[in-house]
């Protein structure tokens, strides 16, 4: 078979083949300490020559300031701009990043080469050579899926959970496929030697049978079909089964045992890691009239607890089963089958509660609405909605690394629907700030907040009264006002009502032949037209009226960020400087 046959070897290379799979296998493992440190070799870099790049003037004219020469490191910073927004781009809908396959595709060309680099023609060799490669990837495997701030992973590459996740899906393709590989050339071995029917009883083949087929489950459970399907499905079946596994491949062969331990080591250091990121407090689920939206407001007393909470977080929300405030075995193991993310709508050290805003899908959201409704009906007319025990797992996101978005130019922000959870504080963070003393720095960039929703009522929650983020009027007509919440209602008034739940992609733009003329109406401080929100005016007008840094954040549906995103990609091939981030998710 290509090349390898069944060879009969004596102790002496018998002992030389297990020197090679140890040595192998640890290099596999340790070698990822090369893509490791790559990014801190660009952090420093970035750090030594951070005042190396001139600033681009901001000019009225941009085409007189893109005529400035450009410096060495300004242009390989734009060359590295450039290559990161191509990677960041998915290869089609529902499929991972050109950056993440490539990346996949790189480590599994690796992971090949030490399957087969000095195997000779043995096929045992090479059989037990792709098992052991493969099983010393499973403790960063399991690293990756560490849901914490504190996970080496994410220290190391200052990626956030929702990148290093995706990093873990490719891993366990890889994983999955060298295990097939593994189980095939064994299972073909025992056919031609006619060893099937004796070896089929012994513990090594059935454990490592058992784990084969629990590692397929797991890479099968973790296809999006499934999770869009039923989340909590997968959920349960994935994490339960990466448990298990670890104890069936303890008992497969003793050379895995040192990657079963580290594997072990690593899920008792997510646990305590995890335990430190949960807290319980009381908190009021109530419905917004007129909507499917479900509000969740949590008062944060504490300065402390405030402070850990940054603008654009989300945690993970659930009520403890038993009906007491304990954070018990039993309450815990259910309180992770019961857990919903949900972004941070409010600004925790300024509103002095956190505010969760979710629109009602099958699943825990759904029963969060029964909740509300029996909790209502158990309350006085009039009265404060009751208090109820709730456990908050967090935060957990990606702003907490964002920069100092008052230092850009402009700021654009565009959500759909409930995804103004994630914009809304990003935008209060950015205009508020100058409001609390005297001593903050007057704002510098252009702020503009585009909000797409289909009912005007969706709108209740966004502003507290006391929030000074509505809109700024300007003195002279010429001029644009510093900040702006433009909301468009893309459903008529006419259109009758209709069943919402158990939509993924709930807000459905109008077409553009359909606009309405835009009201001169404003609700909360915020101006209010009808119709589709042009994007590419939008992204364009960020873009020819300022000539330094643009940021653009996004959060809804996976149509409007595919536009935006298109709108914004010209801009980035013309040597702008534009940070970009989206958050997308079914709404």
């Amino acid at each position: 078979m290509l090349g390898y046959s069944f060879v009969t070897l004596d102790d002496e290379q018998k002992a030389t083949r297990r020197h090679l799979l140890d040595q192998y296998a640890i290099v596999a493992q340790w070698s990822v300490l090369v893509p490791l440190l790559l990014p801190q070799l660009a952090f420093l870099a970035r750090w030594a020559f951070r005042n190396c790049t001139p600033e681009r003037p901001r000019s009225p004219h941009p085409q007189a300031t893109s005529r400035n020469p450009k410096t060495c490191i300004a242009r390989v910073e734009q060359a590295y701009n450039q290559l990161r927004w191509w990677a960041d781009e998915p290869i089609r809908r529902g499929w991972f990043t050109k950056g993440e396959t490539l990346l996949g595709l790189m480590w599994t060309a690796w992971l090949f080469f030490l399957c087969i680099h000095k195997t000779g023609n043995d096929y045992l060799h090479l059989t037990k050579r792709f098992g052991i490669v493969a099983a010393s990837q499973l403790p960063l495997h399991y690293l990756l899926a560490m849901r914490s701030s504190h996970s080496p992973i994410q220290l190391l590459t200052r990626l956030s959970y929702e990148r290093v996740i995706m990093l873990h899906q490719i891993f366990g393709k890889i994983l999955t496929f060298f295990f097939a590989l593994h189980a095939g050339f064994y299972f073909n071995f025992f056919l031609q030697s006619g060893l099937i029917q004796k070896r089929i009883r012994e513990v090594d083949v059935i454990t490592g049978l058992i784990s084969f087929i629990m590692f397929s489950v797991m890479s099968t459970t973790a296809l999006g079909v499934i999770r869009k399907w039923n989340y909590r499905v997968f959920y349960t079946i994935h994490v339960s089964t990466a448990i298990i596994v670890v104890d069936v491949l303890i008992w497969h062969v003793q050379h895995l045992r040192t990657y079963v331990f580290e594997v072990l080591a690593v899920c008792i250091l997510a646990a305590i890691l995890k335990g430190r990121k949960m807290h319980q407090f009381s908190g009021t689920i109530t419905l917004i009239p007129g909507t499917n939206l479900v509000q969740v407001a949590i008062p944060v007393p504490f300065e402390k607890d405030a402070k850990e909470l940054s603008p654009g977080q989300h945690v993970h929300l659930s009520r403890p089963p038993l009906g007491q405030l304990s954070l018990s075995a039993v309450n815990s193991l259910v309180i992770r089958r019961r857990t919903n993310p949900f972004t941070i709508a409010s600004l925790p050290s300024k509103d002095k509660q956190l505010l969760l805003v979710a629109r009602t899908l099958n699943g825990n959201t759904k029963r969060l609405v029964e909740l509300a409704k029996s909790l209502r009906a158990q309350s006085d007319a009039g009265a404060a909605p009751v208090s109820i025990p709730l456990t908050i797992e967090g935060p957990y996101g990606a702003s907490s690394r964002f920069p100092n978005f008052r230092e850009f130019d402009y700021v654009l922000l565009v959500a759909g629907g409930v995804g103004a959870t994630f914009t809304i504080p990003m935008y209060r963070a950015i205009v508020e700030a100058t409001n609390v003393g005297e001593n903050d720095p007057v704002i510098r960039a252009r702020v503009r907040f585009v909000w797409a929703v289909k009912r005007l009522a969706e709108t209740r929650w966004a502003f507290p009264k006391h929030s000074g983020a509505g809109v700024e009027v300007s003195d002279d007509e010429h001029e644009r006002p510093r900040k702006s919440v433009e909301v468009f209602v893309t459903r008529s008034p006419s259109d009758g009502e209709r069943d919402d739940q158990g939509l993924l992609d709930d807000l459905e733009l109008a077409d553009g032949d359909t606009l309405l003329q835009e009201d001169t109406e404003k609700a909360h401080g915020m101006v209010v037209g009808h119709g589709r929100p042009d994007l590419r005016a939008i992204v364009d007008e960020a873009f020819t009226s300022c000539t330094g840094k643009v940021a653009v954040l996004a959060c809804g549906p996976e149509s409007i960020i595919k536009e935006l995103r298109q709108c914004v990609k010209p801009w980035v091939f013309r040597q702008r400087d534009v940070f970009w981030h989206h958050e997308s998710f079914g709404l």
